[in-house]
């Protein structure tokens, strides 16, 4: 408890039991356990306040009124320490969370990076050069066939017969190969969409 010089142990025994209308602060002081300068101090921040009793010119608390005012004062700071602390906590918990999200992408980041190291992925460009260049090559075999098919049949069909099979294999793959290389351009652009 607080010490006030100049009071004896008889005078603040009765500030404890009766309660008299007004107070200076160290009365105050006594009931709420913290020095005169601390209330002084409170009183200078506005969470207490002094009056001029009737018939007085010095400023003393009512001291009911001023318990209750330092009483809601502790409440309120002590509620907003505890918001404070609960806003700390749910800052905590946010930041863990962002590190988690943090340390998962790297380690796919890592994951992907080494997948392209051994070979696992090639990059588009050149994935898409050597896809075009396998392309015309096997058109070029599939279009060919035709003419072979009809070479390996010498004498059992004439010349104009063997010709116009030979158009029509060719025509028939070719009309295969663009529906073939329309499928995979529309894969393609839908893979790039998604």
């Amino acid at each position: 408890m607080a010490k006030h010089a100049g009071r004896t142990p008889a005078e603040k025994a009765a500030i404890l039991t009766a309660i008299p209308e007004w107070a200076d602060a160290g009365a105050i002081g006594e009931l709420v356990g913290l020095s005169e300068r601390r209330i002084q101090q409170l009183t200078r921040s506005g969470v207490l306040e002094t009056e001029a009793p009737p018939g007085r010119k010095a400023r003393k608390y009512r001291t009911c009124q001023t318990v209750q005012k330092y009483i809601a004062h502790v409440r309120q700071k002590a509620q907003n320490d505890a918001e404070g602390a609960a806003e700390l906590e749910e800052l905590g918990l946010k930041k863990l969370r962002a590190e988690v999200e943090l340390k998962e992408s790297q380690g796919e980041l890592h994951r992907l990076k080494t997948a392209i190291a051994v070979g696992k992925y090639v990059d588009t460009e050149n994935a898409g050069r050597e896809l075009a260049e396998f392309l015309r090559s096997f058109r070029q075999f599939a279009l060919d066939m035709p003419a072979r098919a009809v070479r390996s049949m010498p004498g059992q069909v004439d010349a104009v017969t063997a010709k116009a099979m030979e158009r029509a294999m060719r025509a028939e793959l070719e009309a295969m190969l663009s529906a073939f290389v329309d499928a995979v351009l529309e894969l393609g652009n839908g893979a790039k969409a998604g």
